[in-house]
């Protein structure tokens, strides 16, 4: 069966524009069919964003988009903080394709691209993690990234992931907790909450 963490989707291609106006800021997107959230950017990801542009005082330092999709959350977070070093990792061929296209289409001329499977290939440690975890993969394939994640994050390194209630944020929380030995609830909009974590060793 064909979802957008396929690796090689066998949906026929259906690229089309879109424009998503951020915090007054305009950006344009090629997506296309069997990646995640082709229409819109999800709302998820925007409060992701929204929430680690608050609350984060990072100014510089190695940042993952780890499951980028064409590569919304990374892209943004670049253009407002430029500081960043980007890397935007997924197994999805197309999704990788896209971003890396998004990428140029929105002027960013410094970052990584990653084809990886979860942490498979990626072998390098990071200051901020951010992650919409694909849910319909399921639970263990959920929970291995957040413990992959804490492995690939320098001391007091962060990371950040967007969940809906109703699709486990509260099992979340507690492997999160369990994983860092710390959690917080940043957000929580529409269903959505916006969890966070803090590698303290």
């Amino acid at each position: 069966m064909n979802h957008y963490y396929s690796e090689k989707p066998t949906s026929k291609s259906d690229i089309k524009e879109i424009e998503f106006l951020f915090l007054n800021k305009s950006f344009k997107f090629l997506t296309d069919s069997g990646v995640f959230s082709k229409n819109k950017i999800d709302f998820g990801s925007e409060l992701m964003l929204k929430t680690f542009l608050k609350h984060s005082s990072l100014k510089e330092g190695k940042f993952l988009d780890i499951g980028c999709g064409y590569g919304p959350v990374g892209i943004i977070a670049k253009s407002f903080v430029p500081g960043l070093d980007i890397s935007l990792s997924d197994v999805n061929e197309r999704a990788l394709e896209l971003a890396e296209k998004n990428i140029k289409l929105n002027n960013i001329t410094e970052y990584n691209i990653i084809k990886s499977y979860i942490f498979d290939n990626i072998h390098e440690n990071f200051d901020c993690i951010l992650s919409n975890p694909p849910i319909r993969a399921g639970k263990d394939v959920i929970f291995k990234i957040y413990e992959e994640s804490w492995k690939h994050l320098n001391t007091n390194g962060v990371f950040y992931c967007v969940l809906q209630t109703k699709h486990g944020a509260k099992s979340t929380f507690k492997k999160l907790e369990e994983i860092f030995g710390n959690c917080k609830t940043l957000d929580i909009d529409a269903g959505y909450r916006i969890l966070f974590s803090q590698k303290n060793t």
